[in-house]
């Protein structure tokens, strides 16, 4: 059977003490988050999530983030990553679409909310994933991982795992675990990905690609290390503290590298392969590339 918690435990079961996330000062190893995951995904049964339910994310890429994928797959829900950048109507037209009964969001997105409380008809509950504090009377995602543990449900093969909307008006992807489990695979193999992998996610877990890349991630053991949103600086400090050896940068996030006034400040040199996606790389700055990251191999959505 496919299914996308299988590389979760894989990685435990091989690499309990091996470090499997970083965020910020957070650094956890995949014993700790197999437990996590195993906890939210307990409190989501306790608020009534069940086999074939939407859960909503909307907010900005972090470890909670990744735990939250794994936590809905491993009860039979259905992840629905929404785009940060989009306006409150068309988050409210995703979310009545989606069917989603949970919306987990952060601060940088809490100015929306109380639209989105008046657009989505099905939402039950809105629960918060930031490390600042919760407004009054919403749950942390902290406090999700007090529950106690349940077992793996077992989805897989044909049952739904992720809802991916893209475009405006939005047009959504549904993808099953067998169809994103062949996707982590084909990347990890296309890509290289192993146990010493380090990736970072500075592309928005929102978008289709960057999750594929995260279930390879997994798949592979490698560790995964999280910066919110793409800024040049912080992308450059954490390759250089984290040895980070892939990232997914779409052509202007390269250029910005490269461009920093401080570039030749940081140690890039674990560095070995950046995705750029489906997105061609100019010329000029496929020669900058070659010029000042001659050891980066750069592959595209096809590998």
């Amino acid at each position: 059977m496919d299914a996308l918690t299988q590389g979760l435990h894989r990685a435990a079961e091989r690499k309990p003490n091996a470090q499997s996330t970083s965020f910020a000062p957070r650094r956890r190893t995949w014993r700790q988050t197999l437990d996590r995951v195993s906890r939210v995904a307990g409190a989501l049964v306790t608020l009534n999530v069940g086999r074939g339910d939407h859960v909503a994310i909307l907010a900005q890429n972090s470890d909670r983030y990744l735990e939250l994928m794994y936590a809905a797959t491993w009860i039979g829900a259905v992840f629905v990553p929404i785009d940060t950048g989009l306006v409150a109507p068309r988050i409210g037209e995703i979310l009545a679409d989606s069917g989603a009964i949970l919306l987990f969001l952060d601060g940088t997105m809490a100015h929306h909310l109380t639209e989105l409380e008046s657009r989505a008809s099905d939402m039950r509950e809105v629960l918060w994933i930031d490390d600042i504090a919760s407004p009054e009377g919403m749950l942390h995602y902290e406090d999700l991982t007090a529950y106690a543990p349940v077992p793996d449900h077992g989805a897989g093969d044909g049952d739904l795992a992720g809802l991916f909307y893209d475009g405006i008006p939005p047009s959504r992807t549904s993808l099953t675990h067998a169809e994103m489990a062949a996707n982590a695979r084909n990347a990890a193999a296309l890509i290289g990905f192993d146990d010493r992998t380090v990736y970072l996610h500075a592309s928005p877990m929102f978008e289709l690609a960057e999750d594929a890349l995260t279930f390879a991630v997994t798949l592979a053991g490698g560790r995964h290390v999280f910066v919110p949103r793409f800024e040049p600086d912080e992308v450059l400090q954490i390759v250089a503290i984290d040895k980070v050896t892939h990232a997914q940068l779409v052509p202007d996030m390269i250029a910005q590298l490269l461009l920093h006034p401080r570039f030749g400040e940081f140690d890039v040199s674990s560095l070995s392969a950046i995705l750029h996606g489906t997105r061609p790389v100019p010329e000029a700055l496929l020669r900058e590339v070659r010029k000042r990251l001659p050891h980066v191999r750069l592959i595209d959505g096809n590998g």
